[in-house]
């Protein structure tokens, strides 16, 4: 079973339930059992911050994704069954998904999902190209 770890400051009303069935969800349409994956939801100041710093981006973003693994790394290297393969960090805005929420008429906790979902396919390995 994938494990996933949250950390959100309790300040983010976030349905960790919601995130967690989604990221599930995701994983499973990918075959994917024995992983781990941390999710962070942060204000727009740490986004800014990682994105300049990270990616050499100006400004803030809704989501940044950190592999732990190349794509191809995952099917090349074996991992003892007991072991869970950390596929990397994902970390969500929490102030652009209520910007972003309000403008499309949705709800937070659902693109707060979308924004998982996105940066669940960067771990795996897709991108926008």
């Amino acid at each position: 079973m994938p494990k996933i770890n949250f950390f959100i400051s309790s300040r983010y009303a976030v349905n960790r339930k919601k995130l967690r069935e989604k990221a599930l969800a995701v994983l499973d349409k990918h075959h994917l059992d024995n992983v781990q994956i941390d999710v962070w939801v942060v204000g727009e100041r740490k986004i800014k911050e990682l994105n300049e710093k990270h990616l050499k981006h100006k400004g803030s973003t809704d989501v940044l994704s950190f592999p732990q693994h190349q794509k191809k790394q995952l099917d090349d290297f074996p991992m003892p069954e007991s072991e869970l393969t950390h596929l990397g960090e994902i970390v969500i805005s929490f102030p652009e998904a209520v910007i972003m929420a309000k403008r499309y008429g949705k709800m937070v906790d659902d693109q707060l999902s979308f924004y998982l979902e996105h940066g669940l396919m960067h771990l795996l390995g897709y991108h926008h190209q």
